[in-house]
């Protein structure tokens, strides 16, 4: 019985013992443990707090919970770099604290406070910073203006569209200036299509005119600029300044030079000038002679330089109108030209029925 009590205590001082040993064994030890905001002052959930040991190479990762602590125990005595991680990965804040024996130390992160005290700290960086806030507010507002004014655009509402990107040109800086103007631009010259009131036209046309001129002392090698106002200039009437912009769109701009005596050469058709239309549209067909809309216009301009038929019934074909669209028609067997392109070449081969009568000879 004596040996039976006797092994009982033995065993409870053993467990004793061990109870005494693990408890010293975390006294030895610390922690860390806090609570992380951000700069909206709500809590940062689900990032990552890394643990670096200064002293060794050593790391360790916790996270945040949803209200935006976290805890870590067991750390060994040392100095320890916090690094705030977001659930993406990027950094957003680094410290390093010493952690002693004991109860875990405190470290929260305050992105509010510690924004403030790196401006205290540094105060260059503070208006760098500051001026960054201004900057994003100022673009917030310009992105906002910008696309109420695209929706206007997308609307064919453009003198509206016009007046708020005028709305938006002192919200812009930099590289977004040339994009406003441009489209202060695009808006008024559309406005001025679909005027009725000449009055109200020319101004729209003038708008127009200045935004495109303001954009190019800003962007003066954006071929896309000088094609368009060389277009407004072909709808001023100013055929000289026209070509001036389409060509200067062209010297800038050589793969798509096709496209800018293209768009000069209709133009001019379609001012009736048929002599400056050929010009430009056989310059488009030599810089690109896949080019099959150029070809179908460059025949037209052509038919236009063409007199009335002769007594005959007949023309006197330019040369090269023929061939102009038998290219367009090789070209685009199927567009949308094809039939009136077989027409012209059918009505230019053909005699044009006409009512001339050779005067009857006096009997002698």
């Amino acid at each position: 019985m004596c040996s039976s009590l006797r092994r009982r205590l033995i065993a409870v001082a053993g467990a004793l013992a061990a109870l005494t040993f693990t408890v010293s064994a975390l006294a030895q030890t610390g922690g860390l443990t806090g609570k992380c905001t951000g700069e909206d002052g709500k809590p940062l959930a689900g990032y990552t707090i890394q643990l670096d040991r200064t002293e060794m190479k050593w790391t360790q990762h916790t996270k945040t919970s949803k209200k935006g602590e976290y805890v870590y125990i067991g750390l060994s005595p040392g100095t320890y770099k916090i690094i705030l991680l977001s659930p993406d990965g990027h950094q957003v804040f680094t410290i390093t604290q010493h952690v002693g024996i004991g109860d875990p130390t405190v470290v929260d992160i305050d992105m509010v406070k510690e924004k403030a005290n790196a401006m205290k700290a540094n105060p260059e960086a503070a208006k760098k910073v500051e001026q960054q806030q201004m900057d994003q507010k100022q673009f917030t507002g310009l992105k906002a203006t910008f696309d109420q004014g695209m929706a206007l655009y997308n609307q064919q509402h453009y003198a509206e569209a016009g007046e708020l990107f005028e709305k938006a040109l002192p919200l812009a800086k930099e590289k977004n200036v040339p994009i406003v103007l441009t489209q202060i631009a695009q808006s008024y010259a559309k406005a001025a299509d679909q005027e009725q009131n000449r009055d109200t036209k020319l101004q729209d046309q003038q708008k127009a005119l200045d935004a495109y001129q303001k954009a190019l002392q800003l962007s003066p090698n954006d071929p896309g600029l000088h094609n368009n106002l060389g277009s407004l200039y072909a709808n001023l009437g100013k055929s000289d300044e026209a070509k001036a912009e389409f060509q200067k769109a062209a010297d800038l701009d050589p793969p798509h030079a096709s496209n800018y005596y293209y768009n000069l050469g209709v133009v001019m058709v379609n001012q009736g000038k048929m002599d400056d239309a050929a010009v430009a549209l056989k310059k488009a067909t030599d810089v690109d002679p896949n080019n099959a809309n150029a070809f179908y216009w460059y025949g037209m301009a052509l038919m236009g330089k063409m007199g009335p038929p002769k007594p005959d019934g007949t023309f006197d074909v330019v040369p090269g109108t023929v061939e102009a669209f038998q290219t367009y028609l090789k070209l685009e067997p199927k567009g949308q030209w094809a039939q009136a392109a077989q027409a012209s070449i059918d009505t230019l081969k053909s005699s044009v029925p006409t009512e001339y009568k050779a005067p009857k000879k006096k009997k002698s």
